[in-house]
């Protein structure tokens, strides 16, 4: 189980390679000491882990190439101080050391969800760490380096590389390969920053829109908040609220999709840093800007396709336009240069994933990876298709506000009224590049939906870029109301966040305190399984398990104690890991998952028991007393493999092999 200690180690480890190079290259890029040290974290992940991993995939995966990441980092911030005789001033105020403060309290909540919960029957988890199954590439990476081989499925009839963005997971592996944590302590430190780091971000931003040091504060409050639908499902009945309303889905705010998704996260902190450097780079054109930007768009897109891709690749096209318009220093056609050569390096920079994805998307069948289509906002009460014509303002009017009242609202408010008056801003290229960021961002979220999997994972995460400048905008207005003592503004905003707050509370609760589970014990005993089977497993050999082992404890099935405690590859590991890390079309997909059912259900055939020797790679296979397969165990009899350890009423551990008489 995870040790806070080494969790706090890694905290602070990643602190060091990351806040402390992103200060020193923020303030190489001339910026104030106001919003350098808020820009810092995401600034320093983003670039020394684009950084980190070109060096491992040079020269291998080693602390060598951490370091030298941060190295080099620093060694340009010191050549650019010293050329251009900026950045003298290193004191950082008393005021931004609460704003952190602050910041780190507020990444506790989704943090917690990666831990977990004990109590006197065993072990419970929060909903969200089933997102957080994907510790099992960080062991991967810990383990084997990069680039990283498939820990999910290992049939020959896919590509045996990871198309999967992994750079979060990398830099988790760089905390735990540096402290000696595993990959659980190391995701949950890495969730801990990913939450400080944005947070930091929006903080800072707010700051900047409206010079007063009490929006970071606002800022960093409002990020905890949630959805308006357990209010309005007390007020109106949960079944009317579904029929004029689709279900919640993973469109929500800060603290849901950092709980679950927090390198989607990491993604959107990393695109809204990179639109203030194109900023920077209209202003002070130079070599490390331009170098810069790309880290950063390399970075995004290794972190999440769906933000750093699609949502920056259009905000980025009308940032371009809009910068180029408002005279940037050097002229445009040097702006536009330097920009066109960023975008270049950035995609040699990711071209290793590119590679992955272009052989996963010809594995899958070339099906189209985007669509057009409406989110879905309103529910069965109204007859389709005006329903569904109706869902184009709805997601405008209804959805964002239902989702996000007190942010969306006041800070699209603040926001246009700051781009209306550019001249009375100290920033005004600044924010009105961030409207277009923002309006990317929920645009791309509103029309745009991904195909690949069973989730709308693009217009889920889409926004979160947008609702970040949103969050900001939203504590620089209400700071600017408090200044004034605008009453009806306060009360509107006051109602909101009361509104709003249960659900954020219910949130961070279910996080503290996970669910309950007729597993638990089970699951708390299941290390001594997997310690069992490292004795016989190599650590390039491939697990086959029942993928529906413990599935209860998670919202959807997957076995988590593989994921967090085998530190092995599996051959399957059940559908939903599939449906992202195997490149199969869902037909074979569900063919091989039914497959795996049978067999630890116990129904399996010979032939099945072939399959899982020679067409999926299965080199030890583990059979606990929780399977149908305990009873009726279609392993004992195959010539295919042999019993290798076995423990009274537990479990049973085969290898692949001959059998050997009398065995």
């Amino acid at each position: 189980m995870p040790s806070l200690f080494l969790i706090a180690l890694c905290i602070a480890t990643g602190l060091v390679l990351w806040m402390a190079s992103g200060y020193a290259l923020a303030r190489s890029l001339a910026f104030d000491r106001d919003i350098a040290l808020p820009l810092a974290p995401v600034l320093g992940w983003a670039v020394q882990n684009a950084l980190a991993l070109l060096l491992s995939l040079a020269i291998g995966f080693s602390p060598l190439a951490t370091v030298g990441a941060v190295a080099l980092i620093c060694a340009a911030g010191l050549l650019s101080v010293g050329r251009d005789g900026g950045g003298s001033d290193h004191r950082i105020p008393p005021l931004t050391l609460w704003v952190c403060l602050a910041a780190a309290v507020m990444a506790a909540g989704p943090a917690l969800a990666v831990l977990p919960k004990f109590a006197d029957d065993g072990v419970a988890v929060a909903p969200a760490l089933f997102d957080h199954a994907k510790i099992a590439l960080i062991e991967e990476i810990i383990r084997e380096g990069v680039p990283p081989v498939n820990p999910v499925y290992g049939g020959a009839e896919a590509p045996a590389g990871v198309a999967y963005y992994y750079l979060w997971q990398f830099g988790a592996a760089q905390l735990a390969q540096l402290t000696g944590a595993t990959g659980w302590e190391a995701d949950a430190a890495a969730s801990w920053l990913t939450a400080f780091s944005t947070l930091l971000l929006m903080a800072g931003l707010a700051r900047q829109f409206s010079g007063r040091a009490f929006a970071a504060f606002l800022a960093i409050g409002f990020s905890g908040l949630g959805s308006l639908r357990p209010v309005l499902a007390a007020t109106v009945g949960e079944a009317t609220l579904e029929q004029w309303l689709q279900p919640a889905t993973g469109l929500a705010g800060w603290l849901f999709q950092t709980s679950w998704s927090p390198h989607h996260v990491q993604a959107a902190g990393c695109v809204v840093v990179a639109v203030m450097i194109m900023v920077r780079l209209a202003r002070r054109p130079g070599a490390l800007t331009t170098v810069t930007l790309a880290l950063l768009a390399a970075a995004a897109y290794q972190s999440s396709i769906w933000v750093g891709g699609v949502v920056f690749a259009l905000a980025a096209a009308g940032c371009a336009l809009f910068l180029a318009r408002s005279r940037p220093a050097g002229g445009v056609g040097t702006f536009l240069l330097l920009g066109g050569i960023a975008a270049i390096v950035a995609v040699a920079i990711a071209s290793p994933l590119l590679v992955e994805q272009y052989r996963s998307a010809v594995a899958r069948g070339g099906a189209r990876l985007i669509a057009i289509d409406p989110f879905e906002v309103l529910g069965p009460a109204l007859p389709q298709p005006l329903g569904r014509v109706l869902d184009v303002p709805a997601y405008w009017l209804v959805l964002l506000v239902v989702e996000f009242p007190l942010v969306y609202l006041a800070g699209a408010i603040t926001l246009a009224r700051m781009a209306a008056r550019p001249d009375a801003q100290p920033d005004g290229p600044l924010v009105g590049a961030l409207v277009i960021l923002t309006a990317a961002s929920l645009g791309t979220g509103w029309l745009l939906v991904s195909t690949t999997g069973v989730n709308n994972d693009l217009g889920w995460r889409a926004v979160l870029p947008g609702l970040m400048v949103l969050t900001a905008a939203a504590g620089a207005g209400l700071a600017h109301c408090m200044e004034r003592r605008a009453a009806l503004p306060l009360v509107l905003a006051m109602a909101a966040a009361t509104a709003t707050l249960p659900d954020g509370l219910r949130l961070a609760a279910e996080n503290l305190v996970g669910k309950p589970s007729s597993s638990a014990a089970a699951f708390a005993r299941s290390p001594a399984l997997w310690q069992a089977v490292r004795r016989h497993a190599p650590p390039d050999a491939r697990v086959a398990s029942n993928p529906a082992l413990f599935a209860d404890m998670t919202p959807w099935p997957v076995n988590l104690s593989w994921a967090l405690f085998a530190d092995r590859r599996s051959c399957f590991a059940g559908n939903e890991l599939a449906i992202a890390f195997a490149p199969l079309s869902s037909e074979r997909r569900s063919a091989i998952a039914d497959q795996f059912r049978r067999v630890f259900a116990g129904d399996g055939t010979p032939d099945d028991i072939r399959a899982l020797a020679r067409t999926h790679h299965c080199d030890v296979v583990v059979v606990t007393v929780f399977d149908g397969a305990w009873s009726h165990d279609p392993f004992a009899a195959s010539p295919l493999y042999r019993l290798a350890e076995a423990e009274l009423g537990l479990w049973r551990i085969y290898i692949a092999g001959p059998r050997i008489a009398g065995n």
